[in-house]
């Protein structure tokens, strides 16, 4: 895969997670460069699959279940989540992460179908090595704790997104439904 369609990845994932955790009031801090850096404390992961003709994968959300509490919604915070309902968020989080991937990716030509997102919980969590030709992390620092985002994706020869988005290809504006 180009170097400039990894950028381009890169940096909407990186963009849509600072978004997404923003909005639900914790603030991403800084990312961390160092690949070998694997935190040792994540207890819940969240996965969800996605797919399209050129490209398949998955994305992965890891962290503390304390961490992603504190990103519980507004409309829910007159209580304290249970540790059931931090698994659910989380699989929520994954989902509109990646529902954010998708809708940037719509203007550079790439329309991805997602699956239902998966959690799981237990200690000292952490991704085996990707099996697949694209396999990018993205840790931050989070308050009190850090989040690590997976994007890994198994992508047809020759693939690449276009060089720049396209103005007759606009996503959905987040919110809205769009029904066929």
């Amino acid at each position: 895969m180009k170097t400039d369609t990894l950028d381009r990845i890169d940096a909407i994932v990186e963009s849509s997670a600072r978004a997404l955790f923003v909005t639900h009031g914790l603030a991403l801090g800084d990312r961390s460069g160092a690949f070998s850096a694997t935190p040792d404390d994540h207890d819940v992961a969240g996965s969800i699959g996605f797919m399209a003709p050129e490209i398949r994968g998955a994305v992965l959300v890891t962290a503390r279940k304390d961490v992603l509490a504190r990103a519980w919604p507004t409309e829910l915070r007159d209580r304290v989540p249970s540790d059931r309902d931090v698994f659910d968020w989380t699989g929520e989080l994954v989902n509109q992460l990646l529902g954010r991937v998708k809708n940037a990716l719509v203007p550079f030509g790439l329309t991805l179908e997602q699956s239902t997102p998966t959690v799981v919980t237990g200690w000292h969590l952490h991704r085996a090595p990707a099996s697949t030709n694209v396999a990018r992390r993205y840790l931050f620092e989070a308050d009190g704790g850090s989040i690590a985002i997976y994007f890994d994706a198994v992508v047809a020869e020759g693939f690449a997104l276009a060089d720049s988005p396209r103005q007759s290809l606009q996503p959905v504006v987040e919110g809205d439904i769009q029904l066929f």
